[in-house]
């Protein structure tokens, strides 16, 4: 009965031991900003509707797009224009412009820099929207006038994104390799519904 007291002390002195907690801080005060946001979109095909997570920082961009079951249905990672569009249920992958994908997804030609001026800044690509004929509105937050509902449209195709948040944290994106673990394929078919 001793030895068993004592060794219950002993377990409650090891465990009231403070443990020493490892934390990492990003290099040179680095930051990076996180949105998360909801889209409808519709053109003569249809309409869809989901939520996207987008962290960024300058270099680096990734997009997880999330299923009706809250579940990752594809990722995008951007490095300046050039994206990597993963399928992670199926392991395949596509490489090619982000302007590219804009268009085929949605149907709206904008690069990831004047989208990120738009939802970020509200800067309106005035020169690129009269030459490619589309249309912006943005409502935006009284308190700090960000951006929070825009809507973008071109020929047949309505996108209306709203930032449900937003916010500045320690960090940098970071974007993998998944050329050894995902399969190339075309664009079609990483998007292609099972």
């Amino acid at each position: 009965m001793l030895s068993k007291l004592i060794s219950l002390i002993l377990i409650l002195c090891c465990l009231a031991c403070p443990r020493p907690r490892i934390r990492q801080m990003p290099p040179n005060d680095a930051c990076f900003q996180s949105m998360s946001l909801k889209f409808n979109f519709s053109d003569r095909q249809g309409k869809h509707n989901g939520r996207i997570h987008w962290r960024f920082d300058e270099q680096h961009s990734k997009f997880l797009f999330f299923t009706p079951v809250n579940q990752v249905g594809l990722e995008l990672d951007v490095a300046g224009e050039t994206s990597l569009l993963l399928r992670p249920g199926k392991k395949l992958y596509w490489r090619g412009d982000f302007s590219f994908l804009l268009r085929h997804l949605w149907g709206i030609e904008l690069t990831l820099q004047e989208l990120k001026q738009l939802l970020v800044q509200g800067l309106i690509p005035e020169a690129k929207i009269r030459e490619k004929g589309i249309a912006v509105s943005l409502e935006t937050d009284p308190e700090n006038r960000s951006p929070k509902i825009v809507n973008i449209r071109q020929s047949d195709a309505i996108l209306t994104l709203k930032v449900l948040k937003n916010e500045t944290r320690p960090g940098t994106i970071v974007l993998l390799t998944y050329d050894q673990r995902f399969q190339a394929a075309e664009i079609a078919d990483v998007l292609a519904d099972d």
